[in-house]
């Protein structure tokens, strides 16, 4: 049990710290619909899901000893980080991008893929499971415990975007996104722009 609650304490930190799926379902929860929020929400979960199933299987082996594969998801997730940033700012740029009530519709497909991808193209993540598993579980953890620590890990982050995406989406605060939604969406797109730049500058 102390185990499960210090996977569970680290976890929730890193939950919480801002990163790219939380602007991301953030910003999809202000500029489009709770719906969608809750279904980026929902590809990210998919996206933690599948790094912390990896993880398990030892994916941080598999970068260690082939280096390039690990560059390779690098290099991909900060093109992908860094073409989100700019469809953001010129979203903004656009003569209607006050006036608008709300972004372009988007469909659950491109919602649920757009959290997936923003999470599985962040290589990091596969290193801070994988050293969650091997650090705080233990290389003799038995199959019970990983499975326990791998359901406590998507439980967790399924409440936590659902919370994200049901609160950002909140009446209130979509109109105060249409009151500075230009300066909003570029913030939102600089950060991109900037996890991007930080992932394909990193060496780890």
């Amino acid at each position: 049990m102390n185990i499960l609650l210090a996977v569970a304490a680290i976890h929730a930190v890193v939950l919480v710290i801002p990163g790219p799926d939380v602007l991301l379902v953030s910003q999809t929860a202000l500029a489009r619909t709770r719906r969608a929020a809750l279904l980026a929400g929902l590809g990210v979960v998919l996206g933690i899901s599948v790094w912390a199933a990896l993880a398990l299987l030892g994916i941080g082996l598999l970068f260690g000893a082939f280096p390039w594969i690990h560059g390779v998801v690098k290099v991909a997730g900060g093109a992908y980080l860094l073409w989100m940033g700019v469809n953001l700012w010129r979203s903004s740029a656009g003569p209607d991008a006050q006036a608008a009530p709300v972004q372009a519709p988007l469909s659950d497909l491109a919602a649920l893929r757009a959290g997936f991808l923003t999470n599985i193209s962040n290589p990091k993540a596969a290193v801070f499971f994988g050293s969650v598993f091997s650090g705080v579980l233990g290389a003799q953890a038995g199959g019970s415990l990983k499975l326990a620590a791998f359901l406590l890990i998507v439980g967790l982050s399924a409440g936590w975007f659902a919370l994200v995406a049901t609160g950002m989406s909140a009446a209130p605060m979509q109109r105060a996104y249409l009151r500075a939604r230009r300066v909003v969406d570029r913030v939102a797109g600089s950060l991109m722009l900037g996890f991007g730049t930080l992932l394909l500058a990193s060496r780890e």
